[in-house]
């Protein structure tokens, strides 16, 4: 029997089955109209999805910031001053709206999410970090070691970078919030917005604007993570930057308020990869979706959200039954010998995302349950 595939291409390895993940690169637009996410080629920068999530339902400000939190997408809205999440297909689940006012960047670090806040509203603590647990639930707020805080990156190794606007350079704080004096100290740039981690541990920063002090004018920035010392520059003049990242090719990408750009590290050639009003960038390992592999339900899956079992109700007879986690691990495969009715035990499974895939003898198809 041949089956055609849907949502995942399998590979079949020596230890067993797989759903194939990507590497993608996601990139924040917050043009008017076209309040989105783009999914890119982690490799190369070039689009795969220029509405991979479509956020007009939840009618944002400025969104801004963007990370891969476990199993979910999490994007911060500067001007709304609310965090939406995602799961890994792109659909909506939830919002944070309390205690924040102008936010800008998000990551993981030390295993909580680290959200800057600059702002004072909203029962916000202005010139602060919110830390989240990866579920989502408050943890408290640490001072931002600078003013007008803009972005955190953590080296996974005990020290967070933190960048601000104004001429405050990059900041070290410790996980427990205890500042560990400056990587790059004030007065060196003007305005740095993202910043982000090249492959060989280096820093790589956007900054927005010219410091007529100091001389060094807005573009991208190499920075030793070492000492804080300037390794490469790259001027820009097409805009003032927001968003940069490091692609898998070696290329640093960039963002403006008019585009995506790519800059060849090798020959300092800058290309526009694609017209937008766009903010941040991250990493993210996504399901190796494709739209056009879906099939048409042929079953029903219910309750869902579920704790103990599934009804899986068919209008085909079932042969086999597989249940993958949000990464791709296949953790249960089940024959169920050609009923229609059947009553699938999840008792034992860990609380999260998985994916059912469901099939006859000649369709196969896929559905996404949440296991409380």
């Amino acid at each position: 029997m041949r089956l055609k595939s849907t949502f995942f291409k399998m590979l079949f390895l020596l230890t067993g089955i797989f759903i194939t993940a990507q590497n993608s690169i996601l990139l924040v637009s917050s043009a008017t109209g076209a309040k989105k996410i783009l999914r890119l080629n982690s490799s190369d920068g070039s689009v795969i999805n220029a509405n991979f999530i479509d956020m007009t339902a939840q009618n944002p400000g400025t969104v801004k910031g963007i990370a891969q939190v476990n199993d979910r997408i999490w994007v911060t809205d500067q001007t709304g001053d609310k965090i939406y999440i995602y799961d890994l297909s792109g659909a909506y689940l939830s919002t944070i709206s309390s205690g924040l006012d102008n936010l800008r960047g998000i990551n993981v670090v030390n295993n909580e999410v680290w959200v800057t806040n600059a702002g004072s509203a909203n029962g916000a603590t202005a010139n602060s970090i919110v830390r989240f647990s990866m579920t989502g639930t408050l943890l408290g707020t640490y001072p931002a070691p600078n003013t007008s805080i803009f972005d955190v990156l953590d080296n996974n190794n005990g020290m967070v970078y933190v960048s601000g606007l104004d001429t405050n350079g990059i900041q070290k704080i410790n996980y427990s919030g205890v500042s560990q004096g400056n990587l790059v100290p004030s007065g060196v740039f003007q305005n740095l917005q993202q910043i982000n981690f090249t492959s060989n541990g280096n820093i790589i920063a956007a900054v927005f604007q010219n410091n007529s002090t100091s001389g060094n004018n807005a573009g991208v920035y190499v920075i030793s993570s070492a000492n804080g010392s300037i390794l490469n520059y790259y001027p820009v003049s097409s805009g003032n930057l927001r968003g940069v990242i490091q692609a898998d090719n070696g290329n640093i990408l960039y963002t403006t308020g008019s585009a995506l750009f790519s800059i060849n590290t090798a020959t300092g050639v800058q290309t526009q990869l694609v017209t937008g009003q766009f903010q941040y960038l991250t990493k993210a390992t996504l399901p190796n979706l494709s739209v056009n592999d879906v099939q048409k339900d042929f079953a029903k899956i219910f309750p869902n959200p579920a704790t103990d079992f599934i009804m899986i109700q068919s209008d085909n007879p079932l042969q086999q039954i597989h249940i993958f986690a949000s990464d791709g691990r296949l953790v249960r495969k089940q024959a169920v010998g050609n009923e229609t009715k059947y009553r699938l035990n999840i008792s034992d499974l860990s609380t999260g995302n998985y994916y059912l895939q469901i099939e006859s003898e000649s369709k196969m198809m896929r559905h996404q349950f949440i296991k409380k």
